[in-house]
């Protein structure tokens, strides 16, 4: 069976950054990537086709990107695992060992981690996490988007991506930790994940680091933000720290019920 590495994290949280580090290290990148832009000069290391799909999908499910609020149905599995099957083989084809990463995909993971087995990969999830005040910077620096309505959006996809992960291998990481030292990470990954990524031969890691550069963490905001999200970036960092364990689970599901409840007080809410 191939591999999949899903860099499963949300919007400005250092996803293409991590996924373009998982590409020198050896996995392959999709055939159709997203050219660079102002907001990520060095590429978005993603499928160009794959965003398309999420975008119909989240439709498709009465939502977008930029909805915090639960999914209000899900597409029809069958049609969605068939297109995704079919979008794996067209952007990777052969390839052992791929990376697969849109932040989309942390509200579209169930359909994702379904048709991933059917399309012959396992999934392996890598999960940068960034500190929720600076998304919600990033955001505002690239959207039109509230600092609050930013708060919600990554309180949403984390929590989605960590519920429909949960039961697979997986690697949580404070993306700050990753960009300081990336090669104790990937040795974490390669721990945690059984992979065996690996600078090439006679690179010793020096273009990760000619790409990792300090640069990339543009916005630093450390803002206090509201209980509910600061106590899920205080779990998640427990989950990246430590490793799976049920009370952190059982912490994210209150959580996520407490998200749940109080989106009814806030229907009006963009």
């Amino acid at each position: 069976m191939k591999t999949a590495l899903v860099v499963l994290g949300m919007h400005r949280s250092g996803t293409s950054s991590v996924a373009g580090a998982l590409t020198l290290l050896g996995a392959a990148a999709p055939r159709t990537l997203m050219a660079p832009a102002a907001d990520n000069p060095r590429g978005f290391w993603e499928s160009h086709v794959v965003m398309v799909l999420n975008d119909a999908l989240l439709a498709e499910a009465g939502s977008s990107w930029s909805d915090w609020r639960r999914l209000p149905r899900m597409p029809d599995p069958a049609a969605a695992r068939d297109r995704i099957v079919q979008t794996m083989a067209g952007e990777f084809g052969d390839a052992e060992t791929v990376v697969l990463k849109d932040p989309r995909m942390c509200r579209m993971f169930p359909a994702w981690r379904d048709a991933l087995g059917q399309a012959g990969y396992r999934p392996l999830i890598v999960t940068p996490l960034r500190s929720p005040s600076e998304v919600a910077a990033s955001l505002q620096a690239r959207n039109p988007i509230s600092r609050e309505q930013g708060l919600r959006l990554w309180l949403r996809h984390v929590l989605d991506a960590e519920a429909a992960s949960r039961g697979l291998p997986r690697h949580f990481m404070r993306w700050a930790s990753f960009m300081t030292d990336w090669r104790a990470e990937v040795a974490l990954i390669n721990a945690r994940l059984g992979t065996a990524l690996a600078p090439a031969a006679g690179d010793d890691g020096a273009g990760i680091d000619a790409f990792l550069t300090p640069d990339l963490h543009r916005q630093r905001d450390e803002a206090p933000a509201p209980a509910l999200v600061a106590r899920a970036w205080s779990v998640l960092g427990d989950l990246a720290r430590h490793g799976e364990h049920p009370d952190l689970h059982a912490a994210l599901d209150v959580l996520r019920h407490a998200f749940d409840q109080a989106e009814e007080l806030f229907a009006d809410a963009p």
